[in-house]
């Protein structure tokens, strides 16, 4: 049967990821792939966990393995209020949602605010998942450039003024403030206070997705956009994924009860409940304080590979290339010289067994055709070595055939 005639007309706007397609890639074993944004198997507690599921299975399998409420586990839901009140978001249980990964937060709040046609004000360039939630609700994405500092404030609130002037403000801004996916940037301070006084002004909602924060290498940690919220008005995601492991899929997502209680019931006819074992597999290892040694670890592996890629930039790129220098997370951001074109580039890669994203896909509006995003966390030392000087002898020749077409 061709169903092409019954799609709902929003389902002709769900496009599949070019980026999800790249992370193929990595499951070839002689592919030298910056693509994936993952964390790095190498450093999961395999050990650690085994331990900690089979007690799990003994003392609570009856409740493990069965249905849970769909706000999510209460002892985690707990644990997860006093993290943040910690943090400086005051939180009871009654604030929390856990969620499949901080991705299906974003989906329930796209769900839950967007009809077609409503304004959300995005970062350029961002997060794919992010960017697609918005697009999937037929959400208009404006996006608004950044800079070493994120966002640019500046050009939002001209923007507001025109949207207002428009009447058509936003609904939400969503942003990843901290080692931002694609460029790894972290919102300054006084951006993050700026983002605020915006939002109050024009009067919308600001998503905070903060998957990134723990794992900083240097550097003094801002606060969190929530903290500094007294009205509600700030909805914070947070993730398991790459501070503990992917695969239990939790996250969590923190707003005041009424809106808790409303996305709560989108999520009742999306899933049920999150997946119990994997809720208190993580409220095990949290309670324990075992996550938090573990991330402390994961900070010295990852630091490790951010220097050695960046050292390996600066030895094989040619002048003419730049790139951002994170304080943390799994990503940097390559910009090439304004002819060159990185689609071109990362297909030439591949017959060579190198893998990057390049970065046309984290735009909304054609741009960013001489970018690209490399992440430093899947990577073993050996093929970040390897990968980027092949990139380099490529990136060199191309370099040369720009200089020869100009001069002919």
């Amino acid at each position: 049967m061709v169903f092409d005639g019954l799609y709902a007309e929003r389902a002709k706007l769900m496009k599949t990821s070019e980026i999800r397609e790249f992370f193929k890639l990595t499951e070839q074993p002689d592919m030298m792939s910056f693509a994936g944004g993952f964390p790095s198997a190498d450093f999961f507690p395999m050990g650690k966990v085994t331990d900690v599921l089979q007690g799990l299975i003994e003392q609570e399998g009856k409740f493990a393995l069965q249905y849970g409420p769909t706000e999510g586990n209460l002892e985690l839901r707990t644990y997860l209020a006093e993290k943040m009140t910690q943090e400086g978001i005051p939180a009871s249980p009654d604030n929390i949602l856990i969620t499949n990964g901080s991705q299906q937060g974003m989906d329930l709040l796209s769900r839950v605010f967007l009809n077609p046609g409503d304004v959300v004000v995005v970062e350029e360039p961002g997060y794919v998942g992010g960017l697609g939630a918005i697009r999937n609700y037929e959400g208009d994405r404006q996006s608004i450039p950044m800079d070493e500092n994120g966002l640019r404030t500046d050009l939002l609130a001209a923007a507001l003024r025109k949207l207002s002037g428009d009447n058509r403000l936003p609904k939400f801004a969503y942003l990843v403030p901290n080692f931002q996916n694609p460029t790894g940037i972290c919102l300054s301070l006084e951006r993050r206070r700026e983002m605020l006084k915006l939002a109050r002004e024009y009067n919308f909602a600001l998503i905070e997705d903060n998957p990134y924060g723990e794992i900083r290498f240097e550097g003094k940690a801002l606060p969190s956009i929530k903290s500094m919220d007294t009205e509600g008005r700030v909805i914070y995601l947070g993730s398991f994924s790459k501070t503990f492991i992917p695969g239990i899929r939790v996250g969590w997502l923190v707003a005041d009860e009424p809106l808790v209680q409303k996305l709560a019931c989108a999520k009742q006819s999306t899933d049920l409940c999150s997946n119990s074992l994997g809720q208190r597999m993580a409220c095990r290892f949290a309670a324990s304080g075992y996550i938090d040694e573990h991330v402390a670890s994961l900070i010295s592996h990852y630091k490790e590979k951010r220097d050695l890629m960046i050292s390996c930039m600066e030895k094989h790129f040619p002048a003419g290339v730049s790139w951002t220098y994170p304080q943390g997370g799994f990503f940097i951001w390559v910009t090439l010289p304004e002819e060159m074109n990185a689609r071109s580039l990362l297909l030439k890669a591949i017959e060579r067994r190198v893998a990057f994203v390049d970065g046309a896909g984290f735009y909304v509006n054609g741009n960013g055709i001489n970018t690209a995003r490399f992440a430093f966390s899947e990577a073993s030392p050996e093929k970040i070595w390897r990968g980027i000087a092949i990139l380099g002898e490529l990136l060199h020749e191309e370099v040369t055939g720009l200089k020869k077409a100009i001069s002919a």
